[in-house]
């Protein structure tokens, strides 16, 4: 008997429920065969990479893309996927290397945020354009490595631990790259 589609959501359902721990061990047993754990790791992650891969690469398109990327490459190698650090960790440092390797070909210095219509965020339009403005001021200020920090900090809502890892820095190096462009802002 093939299983339904009201199947496949209750399984789902319930692996939405497992921590991303739980569901990596799960993947790496099924895969290829069975994509559910991958699929609800895919879900879990997919719009908030987007929205930091936005904030580099400028383009929806060329963040959606890179997300995917992204994604295949978890697809392909979650196998050998050790655990040193969280998946989360992984996957956004996979995501962060796609998106800079991007923007070194296109050799982009700043982030256009005139998309940012496109990037769904439930807030009033005036509270909108009034964050794109500040925002896009603030980024523009950054060289890309103090950009990486603020953007996976802000807009990914990472812990410091966790982008230190990312971006290959010190924990209190991260802490104080942070600090400084937050002083930089306020002083301009």
């Amino acid at each position: 008997m093939k299983p339904t589609e009201h199947d496949k959501n209750r399984v789902s359902d319930r692996l939405s429920q497992f921590d991303d721990a739980e569901l990596v061990r799960l993947a790496q047993l099924q895969l290829p065969y069975v994509t559910t754990a991958y699929e609800v790791l895919f879900h879990r992650y997919h719009k908030p990479l987007v929205k930091v891969c936005y904030r580099y690469l400028g383009s929806i398109e060329e963040a959606e893309e890179t997300v995917s990327d992204a994604m295949f490459n978890v697809f392909n190698n979650i196998a050998r996927f050790e655990q040193r650090a969280s998946f989360k960790t992984w996957v956004y440092k996979i995501a962060h290397n796609l998106s800079l390797t991007k923007l070194r070909k296109k050799q982009l210095e700043l982030v256009d945020l005139d998309e940012a219509k496109h990037v769904p965020i439930e807030e009033d339009e005036h509270t909108i354009e009034e964050s794109k403005h500040i925002i896009d001021k603030w980024l523009q200020t950054l060289n890309i490595e103090d950009r990486s920090i603020v953007v996976f900090r802000v807009v990914g809502g990472l812990e410091f631990s966790e982008i230190a890892e990312i971006v290959e820095l010190k924990l209190s190096a991260v802490k104080m790259r942070f600090k400084r462009a937050l002083d930089k802002v306020e002083h301009e």
